[in-house]
Order: structure tokens, then C-alpha cells, then sequence
């Protein structure tokens, strides 16, 4: 497995495993009603075809986990952080003994995989029907579901059963460079993906993460867990906070949870929380929850780490919100 002392090196043609993320599978006749009242997107209207980013809050609206919503065969899988896995299928059990869904933890079924380039896309031709070729699609077949990414716009996830027969080939090839985990971890930061892990879980409401950005809250469904917490943030403008990130550089240590503090005047005062961090060879990578007023010229540090500063990126799309003062057209 290759290193990768800076972003900008990154093979065009690359294979990533994902041990981190997990698979919650639910199924059952009203699997479907059932997650419409727990995530924070439309599930009813959902298609096989069809790829969601999502959240799953407690009744106050912060996020137990962040995930991708997709369907394969009769299930409908949740892919998210397996350090927020335990305390969202926790709550999803919990709440699910009153419908006929079922309801399991299903990592030890399916492995994920991260892959870029030509010519790993020539290798999951020969698995799948055609590869979705728009952001957020799928495509199935027996070895798996595999899904375009939308940030970024060129990637792969693949979901399988049987990694022997589609990934291990992908990784034989030597025009194809395999990394660890962390470099799918700055990809994602540079992206502006948020996730949920570690001191994180429960301590968010989504729009703090940019969800609504990604198209991960459908704001005219009906009710579901947190919703009026999500919704009135969303329609009175009451978030005062958003996601950012950061190249640092450097190589250093630097945890989920930790404190960015940032420049005013003369002084330093806590900035935000880290959310997502990963570490190569040269550089570090980071993504925290600020206050959403952040300038790019604004400077910032870690406070486990001061004589490190950096300024936010410029993210791929927009945290900006319309308010309003009701909610229209709930279905």
C-alpha cells in the first residue's frame, strides 16, 4: 500500500479500502415508512437508481450519524462512519419494533472500496451493467452496487459482496496505486464532505455540516426524528454555524474533536471543532464546524499545534440559505 506525501501527487488511477464506513441494511414491507420517520430525506421516493446523502438526528436535530442512502436488491443500505454505526443502529432498532422492518448491522457482508481513473473504471465494466455516469447514481449487479460520486465528481464507491472477484483485480494492476484510508479522508476534506466519528456523534445538527449543501435534507417531507429542530434552523435562520476546511501545513497529529482557534486582532480565541482530520506525509487535512460569517482570508491555527496556520479553503459549493417563516408542501 502506498504513501502520499501531498494531495497534488495522487495517482490518477487509484483503489481505496474503506474499512471505516459500516453497513446498516434494513428491510421489510414498511422498511420505507419506517426511515421516512428517521432520516432526513424523502426514502418514499427513492429509486434503484438513486444515491442520497443523509442524517440521522435525535429529537433535539443533532446527527447520531451522517450516511449514503442507496438501495440494492430487496435492502436499503445505510453507508456511514462505523464509529457513529453503534449509536445509530441503536436508535434505529429501538424505534423499529413497532414496524415490520428488520433491521441489522451488515459490515461483515459488504467491504467498500473508493476508486478513480480509467483504468480501475475498465475493471468494474467487466462487473456491472454500465457505471453511472451523473453525480449520485448507482448501478447494480450481483457483485455489488457501485455509485458516482458528486464531490468528488470523478470517483467511484463500490459496495460488494465479493471483493476476491471485483477488487482484487483492480488491485493487481500495476497502473493502478493503492492507499490507505487516510488519503480517502483528504480527498473527502478537500471536498468539503463532512462526516460523523468520535466526539462528533450527537453533537451537530446537520446544516452546522453543510447537509443541506450536499441535497441531504429534504425540507418539504414530513415529520421525522428532529425535523422541527432542522426545519426551524433551516426557515428562521438560526444556524450561526458551518463546515470548512483546511490544508495545514505539515504532518501532524491531529484528532476529531480537537480545537481550531482562530486570529482577531492580536489575539486568538477557540474557532471551531474538528470534524474530520487526516494526516500525510507533508501535509494534514482538516474539517471543522465554524461560524458560518468565515472569510478566506481569515487565519486560523490548532490549538494543540499553534505555530501551524492556515486559512479555509474555497468549498465546492455554496453554505449560503434562503429563510422563510413556514413550511410549505410536506409530503
Amino acid at each position: 500500500m502506498a504513501t502520499l506525501s501531498r494531495l497534488s501527487e495522487l495517482n490518477s488511477n487509484a483503489v481505496i479500502p474503506l474499512p471505516h464506513f459500516g453497513v446498516v441494511s434494513l428491510k421489510g414491507e414498511q422498511c420505507d415508512e419506517y426511515l421516512h420517520g428517521q432520516l432526513t430525506v424523502n426514502t418514499k421516493t427513492l429509486t434503484d437508481s438513486q444515491v442520497r446523502h443523509a442524517a440521522h438526528c435525535d429529537f433535539k436535530g443533532k446527527a447520531w450519524a451522517l450516511m449514503t442512502v442507496l438501495r440494492h436488491q430487496d435492502q436499503v443500505l445505510l453507508l456511514m462512519n462505523t464509529d457513529a454505526l453503534q449509536h445509530s443502529l441503536a436508535q434505529l432498532q429501538k424505534y423499529g419494533v413497532f414496524s415490520k422492518v428488520d433491521i441489522e448491522d451488515a459490515s461483515a457482508t459488504y467491504s467498500q472500496w473508493f476508486v478513480t481513473g480509467e483504468k480501475a473504471q475498465a475493471h468494474l465494466k467487466s462487473h456491472f451493467p454500465t457505471l453511472p455516469d451523473t453525480a449520485m447514481s448507482s448501478v447494480q449487479s450481483e457483485s455489488g452496487v457501485v455509485f458516482r460520486t458528486d464531490f468528488p465528481a470523478n470517483g467511484y464507491w463500490v459496495i460488494t459482496q465479493d471483493a476476491d472477484a471485483l477488487i482484487t483485480p483492480i488491485r493487481n494492476d500495476d497502473g493502478i496505486t493503492e492507499y490507505g484510508q487516510e488519503v480517502f479522508e483528504a480527498i473527502s476534506i478537500a471536498n468539503g464532505q463532512p462526516d460523523v466519528s468520535g466526539e462528533s456523534v450527537n453533537q451537530f445538527v446537520p446544516q452546522m455540516m453543510n447537509l443541506q449543501a450536499l441535497s441531504g435534507i429534504d425540507f418539504d417531507k414530513g415529520c421525522y426524528m428532529g425535523q422541527e429542530v432542522v426545519a426551524r434552523t433551516r426557515f428562521l435562520g438560526k444556524n450561526k454555524r458551518a463546515a470548512y476546511s483546511f490544508c495545514v501545513p505539515g504532518a501532524t497529529s491531529v484528532a476529531v474533536d480537537g480545537i481550531v482557534e482562530k486570529q482577531v486582532g492580536e489575539n486568538w480565541r477557540r474557532g471551531g471543532t474538528i470534524i474530520r482530520a487526516a494526516s500525510l506525509g507533508e501535509e494534514s487535512w482538516i474539517m471543522a464546524v465554524l461560524n458560518n460569517d468565515t472569510q478566506p482570508q481569515d487565519k486560523h491555527r490548532l490549538a494543540a499545534s499553534p505555530d501551524l496556520e492556515f486559512t479555509p479553503m474555497t468549498l465546492p459549493y455554496s453554505v449560503e440559505e434562503e429563510k422563510g417563516s413556514n413550511i410549505k408542501g410536506r409530503k
